[in-house]
């Protein structure tokens, strides 16, 4: 019933890849259900509201809300983008217990990411260059105190 999903290789529920569109833990999905490299970057950088409430039926590739359309029901954030989630039927909507783990599944990949990002940054920072009036000082008291060792051992 809709397009398949450019790229396209993501099982919807444990972001996990699903192999001619199959997912070994969630069974078969549709190409359109399936979650692109942008859904999983997205789903990545947005930590879901805590605590989570699933709706009656959510967009399979984002847990947005959907509304009913001409030809079935569309993703209302992504409904009208150049990447559009839907239109879908309303098997191929996901319930609440599947939203609920999809969740599950997309907070730990935005923890994840976020650890590795601050971590990155941790190292960038425990490395600063040093200060080059600091440096010059220390230079300048260094050169002085070899000189008056120098002065003494004569």
């Amino acid at each position: 019933m809709g397009t398949p999903a450019r790229g396209g290789h993501l099982c919807p529920v444990c972001i996990r890849p699903a192999g001619s569109g199959t997912c070994p833990e969630h069974g078969p999905w549709e190409p359109h259900q399936l979650l692109t490299r942008d859904d999983r970057r997205r789903a990545a950088a947005n930590m879901l509201r805590h605590p989570f409430e699933p709706l009656v039926h959510a967009c399979p590739r984002c847990l947005g809300e959907v509304a009913p359309g001409r030809v079935g029901f569309q993703c209302v954030e992504h409904g009208d983008t150049r990447d559009t989630h839907g239109p879908y039927r309303v098997d191929e909507l996901l319930g609440p217990t599947a939203q609920r783990e999809a969740a599950l599944h997309r907070s730990k990949l935005a923890r994840r990411t976020r650890a590795r990002r601050d971590a990155q940054v941790i190292e960038l920072q425990s490395l600063p260059w040093p200060d080059a009036a600091r440096t010059a000082r220390l230079v300048a008291g260094a050169a002085v105190m070899a000189a008056t060792l120098a002065f003494l051992v004569r």
